[in-house]
């Protein structure tokens, strides 16, 4: 979901994609796959046996592969063939590979995991319900993200200054420059996870184990992350001007998005992912504790760079004012005068210092 962060925390990409032109859009973009992923669930239901976990993710990646194509080609403005010769085979194999297959079984298995967690809802003893919403949902965010990110090729491509590019090269690009920081908040943010996991199951309260832990544990990790992105903002700033304060508003709100939105997100999804994969019928002690280590591994791992990356796009480009209207960049971001001018496109390879 690194994308989906991308194109939500650093300033650039979120003016690109929260414009309300694009907005009103990206609704009826999004509307036609979801009804469609609703007939198809219909279709297939008496057809395919969907109350097998693994057939249900396999359509759902399918699906939202579809979807990935169809939202990208109406955020891209060509053709399919003009837009495979102008992005390449590359662009496109992560497009419907990763933003479409496998994003979208990883929302599945967020809405079964949510669905048993917090509902008691379990996909293995009513598969119908489930199995419904875990078809819709992925595809109308599958939708949603394809459409945003082939907007933002469209616009890099007509001369917009995109500097990030949200393929996750730029992160791969930095993390050998940044290792020692990344081992050191990284090795923070297991600790913080498997701490936390310990603690809880200290509680007892065997059967409410799951959503002690999915409520406690990100909590944790949230904390740790926003240490880390204010890390990777001083990684940046040490060498530059004075660091900007922040405001308790501004950290508030980045705590709550995306640092423990995000972290229940990947916590519940591990979860799901033994428990409808691996077929866990109850995870252990041991079980929860990989799952809270891997989470805040990713989480503050993404927040480090989010914070560096956050800084260089605003010494590289003006942002304007009207950012402010993201609620977690608030406070966040000085405010800043009318841009006087942008400096010129800069492929994305170049960009990472």
């Amino acid at each position: 979901m690194l994308h989906r962060l991308s194109l939500r925390v650093l300033p650039q990409l979120n003016l690109l994609v929260t414009d309300q032109p694009v907005r009103k859009r990206k609704r009826l973009v999004m509307l036609a796959p979801g009804l469609v992923a609703f007939g198809i669930y219909r279709l297939l239901k008496d057809v395919l046996p969907l109350s097998e976990p693994l057939v249900l993710l396999g359509l759902s990646g399918c699906v939202s592969a579809l979807a990935a194509i169809w939202g990208y080609r109406q955020g891209r403005g060509l053709s399919l063939q003009e837009s495979f010769h102008q992005d390449g085979l590359r662009q496109w194999a992560w497009i419907v590979g990763w933003i479409g297959v496998a994003y979208g079984m990883q929302l599945s298995l967020l809405v079964l995991a949510i669905l048993q967690v917090f509902v008691g809802y379990d996909f293995l003893l009513h598969p119908e319900g489930p199995a419904m919403m875990a078809m819709i949902i992925p595809c109308t965010s599958v939708t949603r993200d394809a459409f945003e990110i082939g907007l933002v090729q469209r616009l890099a491509h007509e001369g917009t200054v995109v500097p990030t590019f949200p393929n996750g090269d730029p992160l791969r690009s930095w993390i050998p420059q940044q290792l020692p920081e990344v081992m050191k908040w990284g090795g923070l943010g297991i600790v913080g996870g498997i701490l936390s996991s310990w603690m809880v199951f200290g509680f007892g309260l065997g059967s409410w184990q799951p959503i002690l832990q999915s409520v406690l544990v990100p909590v944790i990790v949230a904390s740790i992350s926003l240490l880390a992105f204010f890390a990777g903002e001083a990684l940046f700033e040490q060498e530059e001007a004075k660091r900007r304060p922040h405001t308790w508003l501004s950290c508030l709100w980045f705590w709550l998005w995306p640092s423990l939105t995000f972290a229940l997100t990947y916590f519940l999804v591990l979860i799901g992912i033994a428990v409808y994969v691996i077929r866990i019928e109850q995870i252990s002690q041991f079980g929860f504790v990989t799952i809270a280590a891997s989470t805040g591994f990713v989480m503050t791992l993404y927040s480090l760079f989010f914070g560096w990356r956050k800084s260089y796009e605003e010494h590289l480009v003006t942002i304007p004012e009207n950012i402010q209207r993201c609620p977690f960049v608030m406070g966040i971001l000085q405010q800043s005068k009318t841009p006087e001018s942008v400096p010129p496109l800069v492929p994305h390879g170049d960009l990472v210092k």
